[in-house]
């Protein structure tokens, strides 16, 4: 029968078959593997091959020997070396995790599920871990190695200093220098089989991963075996016994630790009273070995806290033994059903009552490292602080795996209910409910792709959407504050406040775009072949979408057009409405809307009307008859001009003799007005013609239409006669 440790580690799954194709020297760097820092003809063994592990135990083993003969030759120094001997334990755990993984990894994937002979209710159990927690494996293992390196950098950096305090430091001092850097070296060591422990795990649950479909398949044939009465009863208890042994061995380590805190409390307390003038370096020790000594007894409730869950842990596994084995009566289901509800609600009150530990911790844990930093290599107050730490690294270790078991068992928990709901027929709305929010957060959950090692699941994707949603609405409502903004205070004209709203709307939006991408851990690194794509789409198909578009930018920029401004293009007048990414929009005199590609404005001529200004120079031709006194007709002209309020006197209108034309003296007066649109201008010039038509009439001064004058030329007289009717006179 498989250990069950071993079995805990192989329950996270993840994607098939990714981790057995990889190489092993395609393996993710891992900060202090001296791998990484060789190239591959002088590349190290892989800190994770069988080879090399085995070759850590060993070197570990013979370590540990001679600590323990040291201990007892130097009885003196056994509570210091006890420490170190712990940790070695905690490596030594670590590596045996490390053979067992990757013994596990060289068995062949479906030789994992093989049934076994004696069905029992622990492989039930650790089958239904394997499924609960196949989509999330992964992503999980991929925090925790990614987890597991930040921390072996903060340690490494821990270890360099160290070392630069012993090199610097004085005779007298050099003694403890050396004590912290071996204990900072011997942290480093562990944190870094921990990395590399779990680098197998991420190999393992990206290998598992096509165990889905098997693993049900196991679990039903178990199921049906155990309700046939095989396999032996209480088979979970060892299991729980050893979890119980492994909580009692690390609670009477802490409390012996606590004890000598305590100790080293009072000594320092006792020193700080006795001294009339304390420095702040000895108060600064008293409460830093207050801090250390709290660490402790932190660890000590956990480990309370842990043995007093597994007396009610021990109930749900027997009675869900007997559930499945049909061996129960009516007013037991009853009273399993009431134990089940109480102890989910406890066991879920207790996971959120550690979320905010664990987070109230790490923020210790950074505030601590700042406060090592500060303080001088020398000082007493870092190396109690340096101890704390140490602590305080534990117990951040042991809340992650008191967290992992938690969640086991209150899914153990909630499989035992859902079996007892399924027999008494009341999988009400609760149950279905709590069915749907599995599927939904699997959905949730799912894995896209991964970029940077980075996963990229449909929540993220999800996210992502709604957030550039929003931000294209906040977008657009920025910008038109801005727009609003820059027309109410800075008093700028259209054009202007139209280019300020767009280039607003563009910074915001790439704004609100990053803003969203980063929520959502997606690496921009990505764009580095997205640009590469982009650059190909517009070398090609999208090269006409992008000449206009950066067309409008220079339109923008450049202004030779804007908003409101008159033009002419092809003959047609029109006011531009909107200069968009694309096109411009322009309302034409008659009422049509013409939409324009940017580029066009760049590529072809362009009438502005109103650039400049708003002023346009017009004129208005009239023809008199031959014989009219042409200087009165000039003189009226100019006094009908002069009294047009539309005309401006300046420039100063103009009467022009123009020509002796076939049937008139001709006249062109020009002139200037302010107007926005011609059909502006051609209302001055209609009432212009209508004002001269007025005056010319009353000084009897005709306007010429079209006459022309018939002249024949002949050699003889050209002869005329007067032809009758016919009709009336018959006999002609």
């Amino acid at each position: 029968m498989m250990n069950p440790q071993r079995r805990t580690r192989l329950l996270p799954l993840g994607l098939l078959l990714i981790g057995l194709a990889m190489p092993v020297g395609a393996l993710p760097e891992i900060p202090g593997n001296p791998a990484a820092a060789t190239d591959e003809t002088t590349r190290a063994p892989d800190p994770v091959s069988p080879e090399e592990i085995s070759r850590r135990v060993e070197a570990l083993a013979a370590e540990r020997e001679q600590l323990a003969l040291k201990i007892q030759q130097q009885p003196d120094d056994a509570a210091l070396l006890s420490g170190t001997e712990e940790r070695l334990g905690q490596i030594g755990q670590l590596l045996k995790a490390q053979r067992d993984l990757v013994e596990s990894l060289s068995v062949p994937l479906e030789a994992q599920v093989e049934p076994g002979d004696d069905p029992s209710i622990y492989r039930l159990n650790a089958l239904y871990e394997q499924v609960a927690t196949i989509d999330a494996a992964v992503r999980d293992k991929r925090a925790g190695l990614e987890a597991a390196r930040e921390s072996l950098e903060s340690l490494e950096s821990r270890v360099r200093e160290a070392k630069t305090a012993l090199a610097d430091s004085s005779p007298k001092a050099r003694l403890r220098r050396e004590r912290a850097l071996q204990s900072a070296e011997l942290a480093a060591r562990e944190v870094r089989e921990q990395v590399n422990l779990a680098t197998l795990e991420l190999r393992a649950a990206k290998r598992d991963a096509g165990l889905a479909g098997v693993l049900q398949d196991r679990i039903d044939e178990l199921r049906r075996r155990l309700a046939a009465g095989e396999g032996a009863t209480d088979g979970s208890i060892a299991t729980l016994v050893e979890r119980e042994g492994v909580l009692e061995r690390a609670k009477a380590g802490a409390e012996r630790r606590l004890a000598t805190a305590d100790m080293r409390l009072a000594a320092a307390r006792q020193r700080y009273a006795q001294d009339p003038q304390a420095s702040a370096e000895l108060l600064a020790v008293v409460e830093a070995l207050t801090t250390y000594r709290d660490a402790i007894g932190k660890r000590i409730s956990l480990a309370a806290s842990e043995l007093e869950r597994l007396v009610g842990l021990r109930d749900i596994w027997r009675d869900w033994e007997a559930l499945l084995r049909s061996s129960y009566t009516e007013e037991e289901l009853a009273s399993w059903e009431e134990l089940a509800a109480a102890h989910l609600s406890d066991m879920r009150l207790t996971a959120a009552l550690r979320k905010g530990q664990a987070a109230d911790l790490q923020i210790r844990l950074q505030n601590l490292e700042t406060r090592i930093r500060q303080l001088p290599p020398e000082s007493q107050t870092r190396q109690v602080l340096e101890e704390t730490g140490e602590v305080a690294h534990r117990l951040q270790t042991d809340l992650g795996v008191a967290d992992r078991l938690l969640a086991s068992d209150i899914r153990l928990t909630e499989r035992f209910g859902q079996d007892i709901a399924e027999i008494t027929g009341d999988a009400g709305l609760m149950e279905i409910l709590s069915e749907a929010m599995k599927t939904t957060v699997a959905l949730w959950n799912f894995e896209i792709t991964t970029i940077d090692d980075a996963p990229f699941t449909v929540g993220s994707l999800l996210i992502g959407l709604l957030l550039f949603a929003a931000g294209l609405w906040a977008s657009r409502l920025g910008a038109a504050a801005i727009g609003g903004l820059a027309a109410r205070r800075l008093k700028l004209d259209a054009g202007a406040t139209q280019a300020m709203q767009t280039f607003s709307f563009y910074a915001l939006l790439a704004a609100f775009t990053l803003m969203a991408l980063k929520a959502v851990h997606f690496p921009l690194t990505a764009f580095t072949f997205l640009g590469g794509a982009l650059a190909i789409g517009v070398g090609f198909g999208s090269q006409n979408v992008m000449n206009n578009f950066i067309s409008g930018l220079i339109l923008m920029l450049e202004r030779p057009v804007r908003a409101q401004d008159v033009v002419e293009i092809d003959g047609a007048h029109g006011v531009i409405q909107k200069i968009g990414p694309r096109s411009t929009q322009i309302r034409s005199t008659d009422g049509r809307h013409i939409v324009v590609p940017n580029s066009f404005f760049l590529e072809s001529n362009v009438v502005n009307w109103t650039l400049s200004d708003d002023l346009m120079r017009t004129k208005v031709s009239v023809g008199v008859a031959y014989g009219s006194p042409t200087r009165q007709v000039k003189q009226l002209i100019e006094e009908v001009i002069r009294a047009e309020p539309l005309v401006l006197n300046s420039p100063a209108p103009n009467v022009i003799f123009d020509a002796f034309a076939d049937n008139s003296l001709n006249f062109d007066v020009y002139f200037w007005v302010k107007a926005r649109s011609p059909m502006s201008v051609k209302d001055v010039e209609s009432r212009i013609r209508f004002r001269i038509d007025d005056v010319f009439r009353e000084h009897n001064i005709t306007i010429a239409f079209p006459q022309r004058d018939v002249h024949l030329a002949s050699l003889s007289p050209i002869d005329v006669r007067v032809v009758g009717d016919d009709r009336q006179d018959p006999a002609r």
